[in-house]
């Protein structure tokens, strides 16, 4: 138990931290004073200052923030403040968090790829598994034969092999089968799968322990890191146009699910935070107010009009977006609440 919260709370900093150090590297450079950086939300545990700049833990280990001169109402002056800098600056310092995000989702997918991890092996037709009363079995297929044609036709992948199976015109297949160093025929008879809408045999693949070098770890991190990008896109399209139903997580359930990632070893632990990390660098950009995308989209009305809205209007619609955004979180948060009880 000990061990697991320890590990939910090194998720969760790794998630908060490289964002947080995000805005405040990309504002430091750019010339922009920073009054804290802190670590967490709510009342300040503990803390210290070191030049312009206070460095803060807080109550909350569910956020954070990094505040830069001149971005509270009436600031908009201040020297060094964040709207006295050139757009593409702002625009840098704001886009900076999710940067950082991604970035971490990148080498943590990459470390994945280079430590290695179960995957099916398609590149082979090897049974991995025989479903109980299902074709196979009546056919006495075991789990480690490889089958080598069907009906004649070779074979050279699991997916090559699914699809001879699924376009056969025969009522019964003729296998030709590997057992060890036994090559061997067999008869076997596809069921019809009225929930996939395809005839199958009742087998699935075999796995495989997979490991990369450095470079081509990096490069498949950085190729998964965009794909699940894509997912997540797609299924947010899906969501907003009703095509599947809606489901997020809050701190409770995503507390849960890196609890049941930790039994299962570093890998899955290292690609749920990846995932959780693009999740956060994704949602960060949606142009929704009070997010940092709500801000850009703010800062790109400025350069297509060549002037800043009046701060008072959008300081209050960035009021109004954050406490809709918390009352979502504290709905979410409810809801998991309500899911764990039931699985209790």
């Amino acid at each position: 138990m000990i061990m697991t919260a320890v590990f939910v709370l090194g998720v969760f900093l790794l998630l908060i931290i490289p964002h947080e150090l995000g805005h405040f590297w990309a504002a430091k450079k750019c010339g922009m004073r920073v009054h804290r950086f802190s670590l967490g939300l709510g009342p300040k545990l503990w803390g210290f200052k070191k030049g312009e700049t206070e460095y803060s833990i807080s109550v909350f280990p569910l956020g954070g923030y990094v505040k830069i001169a001149g971005m509270e109402p009436g600031e908009r002056d201040l020297e060094n403040g964040f709207y006295r800098k050139p757009l593409r600056n702002r625009i840098l310092v704001l886009s900076a968090g999710s940067a950082m995000n991604y970035l971490v989702a990148v080498i943590l997918f990459s470390l994945v790829f280079m430590m290695g991890f179960q995957t099916l092996n398609l590149e082979e037709a090897v049974v991995g598994e025989v479903k109980k009363d299902s074709a196979a079995a009546s056919a006495s297929l075991l789990p480690g034969d490889k089958i080598l044609k069907i009906n004649g036709q070779e074979v050279k992948g699991w997916e090559e092999m699914a699809l001879a199976i699924k376009d056969s015109q025969e009522i019964v297949l003729k296998l030709e089968v590997q057992r060890e160093k036994k090559v061997f025929f067999i008869q076997v008879k596809p069921i019809f799968d009225p929930q996939l809408k395809r005839k199958m045999i009742g087998i699935s693949p075999s796995t495989v322990f997979v490991r990369y070098s450095p470079l081509i770890a990096l490069a498949k991190g950085v190729e998964r890191t965009f794909f699940i990008t894509k997912l997540i896109l797609t299924a947010l399209g899906g969501m907003i146009m009703g095509k599947v139903p809606a489901q997020f997580a809050g701190p409770v359930g995503i507390v849960g699910i890196i609890g049941q990632s930790v039994k299962m070893g570093l890998s899955p632990l290292f690609s749920l935070a990846a995932l959780l990390s693009i999740n956060l660098g994704l949602f960060n950009l949606f142009p929704i107010p009070a997010l940092d995308g709500g801000r850009l989209l703010f800062l790109a009305v400025e350069g297509i009009r060549g002037k800043a809205l009046d701060s008072n209007k959008e300081e209050l619609i960035h009021y109004i977006g954050f406490v809709i955004l918390i009352a979502l979180i504290l709905l979410i948060t409810y809801q998991d609440i309500l899911r764990w009880i039931g699985a209790r």
